[in-house]
This record gives C-alpha cells, sequence and structure tokens, in this order.
C-alpha cells in the first residue's frame, strides 16, 4: 500500500468519526422516546448535579439530574431569545423516580443554586417566573 492510500484510508476514518458517526447517534437519540433518552442521561451525568439541554426547535426540555438518581425537567419556549420556563408550578416534586418524592426545602435551594450556576455559564439563560 502506498502513502497516498495511507492518507486517503486516515482521512475517511477521520471524516467518518468526528461528522458522519456524531451525527447518527444525535438523531437515534432523538427518536428515542422521553424516558429512554433520559435513563441514558443519567449513565452519562457527570458529578453531582448535571444539567443536559435537549432541544426540538423553538421548544425543549432542560434536564436537571441530581445524584445520577433524581430527575427534574425544565420545559421551556424559546421568545425573545431566551429559554422561558413553562412549568408550573415549579419544583413540587421530582419527575423521575417514578413515585414523585417531594421536594425538600434544602433540595429546592440547591436546585435554584445549581440553575444559577447554569445560567451563569451558558449564553442563552432560562428564565424562570417564580411567582
Amino acid at each position: 500500500m502506498t502513502p497516498f492510500a495511507f492518507v486517503i484510508a486516515g482521512a475517511v476514518f477521520l471524516l467518518l468519526g468526528v461528522i458522519v458517526f456524531p451525527f447518527i447517534n444525535k438523531r437515534q437519540f432523538r427518536k428515542m422516546p422521553f424516558e429512554q433518552q433520559v435513563r441514558i442521561l443519567m449513565k452519562q451525568a457527570k458529578g453531582l448535579n448535571y444539567f443536559k439541554n435537549i432541544t426540538n426547535g423553538k421548544t425543549g426540555t432542560l434536564i436537571y439530574i441530581k445524584n445520577k438518581r433524581k430527575i427534574y425537567y425544565y420545559p421551556w419556549e424559546l421568545e425573545d431569545g431566551k429559554m422561558l420556563c413553562k412549568r408550573k408550578p415549579l419544583f413540587d416534586k421530582w419527575d423521575y423516580p417514578e413515585d414523585a418524592p417531594d421536594f425538600t426545602d434544602e433540595e429546592r435551594a440547591q436546585a435554584l443554586e445549581e440553575l444559577n450556576k447554569y445560567n451563569a455559564k451558558n449564553i442563552v439563560k432560562l428564565i424562570i417566573d417564580l411567582d
């Protein structure tokens, strides 16, 4: 095999690995049922508090995962360049586990603190109406 063939083979593998396969994985992830997406996210969660934003154009869900065991959804719609949270009431019950335990006062405070940290890191902020 000539050096030119090695370069072409390397370029093809690089193209597949960097562009094609990640695109296919994202597409498959979006086609999964929402519950299956959450299970995968729980396995991927890094650290004790983890956020993942799943978008569908102008709507989406910001998912908050605590300790890889509890999940809370912030459904949002994009208005004027801001993600407006459409969930009412906020911080009443966890969405996962299925028995939906109530938030404690400490968990509420920690969820708001982590959301503020998330907003500080990202350009598009999740706006919550606490009234």
